[in-house]
């Protein structure tokens, strides 16, 4: 081979053995490869530099903006960055993965609600939207559109949601504001709710009256652990042994063990006793405590149907004594704050309260901010207190 021959770019000739490499800014799209025939054999040089100067050929056209046959398809390696793509990353991060598993599932269903409502008639949706575009606007536009479609609360605990994955695309510095914050949405009224003992006794009594036992079970288990109602269908004979029930918070993944009150205990016995006398006696118990009618566990969908059922038929007991169905409008979750209203009448701390529901300190005050206030107990309680320490003191005035 003369000194003065070139070969064609890309192409390397190695003791008979020629093989085509693109430089570093093409191997994105072509790859290196041996020059040989459809047997095997390494290519004379007359024929590696064809095959060297064809491909060459494809290289100028893709520069060109065409698509040649050899080439690897073209890889857009910069990110979309529309909010769908936030929450395929929000989804995968632990700021996500780290939440209890109901919170999770109220996240995921929610986004799911802002990523896929339109915002033209073209048919383009929030997802397909930019993040780094979104403005404050937008955001207080779609409140309204829930606001006006669901309700209220669902409005705000949406954009409650969605905010949380915008925090995390500007901790990726995507942009450096979250647009759903600052929107001075009107709150949601608090719900002032609390059962009267003589209404649990109703409640419970009914149940039971209607072979719906379970449901009973479950308010007198909420009623005196303070959890919610799906901690409470999955809490099994395994972990409400030796006098107490010990729970994992679905929503924190907050841990509680909860003693036995006499009521809850009483309960308990009860529970235990039906499913030794049931069709199938069971002598050793386990799994779930509260089952449904068939013996079998219950879905939140299941559970709601059995709680409305026994309602229903308190509100008509209530209407044939000729009063008012206080009953209506009454509901499980209402249970959790009446078991932090009890507790705190009963004279415990914030703090003992915490260790029983799992609530955060900041959200127990705020419960007891609004039950308390209008409890007279507590403001005569206060009094008797004030009297008892001015006497103390020699305070006339």
């Amino acid at each position: 081979m003369s000194s003065k021959f070139r070969l064609p770019a890309y192409l390397k000739w190695r003791d008979g053995r020629p093989r085509w490499e693109p430089g570093p800014r093409l191997r994105h799209a072509f790859k290196a490869r041996d020059l040989k025939t459809a047997d095997g054999e390494w290519l004379r040089l007359e024929a590696a530099i064809a095959a060297a100067e064809a491909l060459n050929d494809e290289v100028s056209i893709w520069r060109a903006g065409g698509t040649p046959k050899n080439a690897k398809p073209k890889i857009n390696r910069k990110p979309s960055r529309t909010c769908d793509h936030l929450w395929q990353l929000y989804s995968e991060s632990p700021a996500y993965l780290e939440l209890g598993d109901l919170t999770r599932r109220d996240y995921k269903s929610k986004i799911g609600i802002f990523l896929d409502t339109k915002i033209d008639d073209g048919g383009k949706t929030f997802g397909q939207i930019m993040f780094a575009a979104l403005a404050q606007s937008d955001m207080f536009s779609f409140w309204e559109e829930i606001y006006k479609a669901r309700g209220h609360t669902m409005a705000n605990s949406t954009v409650s949601a969605v905010r949380s994955m915008f925090s995390y695309g500007v901790m990726k510095g995507w942009r450096a504001n979250n647009p759903a914050r600052s929107l001075k949405l009107k709150k949601v009224a608090p719900r002032i709710v609390v059962w009267e003992p003589s209404l649990v006794e109703a409640f419970v009594a009914k149940a039971d009256a209607l072979g719906l036992e379970s449901v009973g079970d479950a308010v007198v288990i909420g009623l005196h652990t303070g959890q919610r109602q799906g901690d409470v269908l999955r809490l099994e004979f395994l972990s409400a042994e030796s006098g107490r029930a010990k729970f994992k918070q679905g929503k924190t993944n907050a841990r509680v063990s909860v003693p036995f009150s006499p009521a809850l205990q009483n309960r308990i016995e009860q529970i235990k006793a039906r499913r030794r006398a049931g069709q199938v006696a069971e002598l050793r118990l386990e799994g779930v405590l509260v089952r449904d009618r068939k013996g079998g566990e219950y879905s939140r969908e299941s559970f709601g149907r059995d709680f409305r059922e026994v309602r229903d038929a308190v509100a008509a007991d209530q209407l044939d004594a000729g009063g008012e169905a206080t009953i209506l409008g009454r509901q499980y979750l209402d249970l959790r704050d009446t078991a932090i209203t009890r507790l705190a009448l009963a004279g415990a701390t914030v703090a003992e309260i915490r260790a029983i529901s799992g609530h955060s300190l900041e959200t127990i005050h705020k419960v007891l901010a609004h039950y308390l206030a209008i409890d007279d107990r507590m403001a005569d309680a206060a009094i008797a207190k004030l009297k008892i320490w001015m006497e103390q003191e020699g305070i006339a005035i």
